[in-house]
This record gives structure tokens, C-alpha cells and sequence, in this order.
């Protein structure tokens, strides 16, 4: 009995070591793996000191600073008995702007619900779609021109859009 004990308590053994060896060979894998994969942003600084949610807010951010249009961003209102957080609002001109960029369907009941509480309250209210990052200055400025007027929208300076550094009157 003992041959037959010792054969099952090695066997026993040997799957242990097997299984420790395995795991610290996993756990050394992982390590490599993490130490190669690159961090994502999950906020951005725009030019005026703002903290958006993505590039797309910053982007529209950047725009409003350039054109010289005072601006809050992400703040709540109340509207008829429902408090909502928009994403920007235009204090000079009491207008809201609102960048619908995410997509599924409890976001699309909810976009729904807000333009409703946006129409319901009687406030102008300008809307981003996703769509229209391809051109976003001319849309934006497109939307902002109704509502303002023409004279108001100064770009202040040029600048990068990728490092925010002024640009000189080489840079169109």
C-alpha cells in the first residue's frame, strides 16, 4: 500500500507544482502586458481651462473660446420639475448647447426626454450631432449665426488644433 500511497501523493504533488508554476507564469505575463498598453485619457484640458468628458467636447470648447463666445460648460438647470445637465450654455445669449454623441438606446430615450424638457422650458437650444465633428467649425458657426449675430463671432486668434500654440498669419 505504501508504492500505491506514495504514487498518488507524488502525483498529487507533481499537479501542484505544475499549477503553481502556471500561475506564476500568468501572473508575470499579465504584468508584461499592462506595462505595454498605453493609458487612456478619460478628460481633456481646453485653451480656456475647461475639463471635458471627450475630444469632441474639446474640440467644441476650443471653438466657442476662439470665437470669443463666453461660455459654461456642464452645469444643471432646472426645467419644469426636472433638473437636467446640459453641456454648454452661452450666458450673453442664453443659449444651451447640447453635443449628442454617444449611441444606444437608453441614451437615445434620454436625448429624447431632454429635447422635450429643452422645448417645454422654451430655451434655444443648439444641437451637435456626432455627424457633424467632419466640419465642426463651419456647423457650429452655421447654428451659432442663427441665433447671433455675425458681428459677435470674432475669432480671437489661430491657433494648433492639435497643441493649442497660437499660430502665426503663415497658418490659415
Amino acid at each position: 500500500m505504501s508504492g500505491i500511497a506514495s504514487f498518488f501523493l507524488g502525483g498529487i504533488l507533481f499537479v501542484s507544482l505544475v499549477a503553481v508554476i502556471y500561475y506564476i507564469i500568468q501572473l508575470y505575463w499579465r504584468k508584461i502586458r499592462e506595462k505595454y498598453t498605453p493609458q487612456r485619457a478619460t478628460s481633456f484640458r481646453c485653451l480656456d481651462g475647461h475639463i471635458t468628458r471627450s475630444k469632441a467636447e474639446l474640440i467644441i470648447d476650443n471653438h466657442l473660446t476662439r470665437l470669443n463666445i463666453k461660455h459654461e460648460y456642464e452645469d444643471m438647470i432646472r426645467i419644469a420639475g426636472h433638473t437636467i445637465k446640459y453641456d454648454w450654455y452661452l450666458p450673453d445669449h442664453d443659449i444651451y448647447i447640447e453635443y449628442w454623441g454617444y449611441f444606444g438606446k437608453d441614451y437615445f430615450s434620454r436625448k429624447r426626454e431632454k429635447l422635450k424638457l429643452y422645448q417645454k422650458g422654451g430655451l434655444n437650444l443648439i444641437s451637435i450631432e456626432d455627424w457633424m465633428l467632419e466640419d465642426i467649425y463651419t456647423h457650429l458657426e452655421e447654428k451659432l449665426t442663427k441665433i447671433i449675430s455675425l458681428e459677435t463671432l470674432t475669432l480671437i486668434t489661430k491657433f494648433c488644433p492639435n497643441c493649442g500654440e497660437n499660430l502665426d498669419d503663415r497658418f490659415i
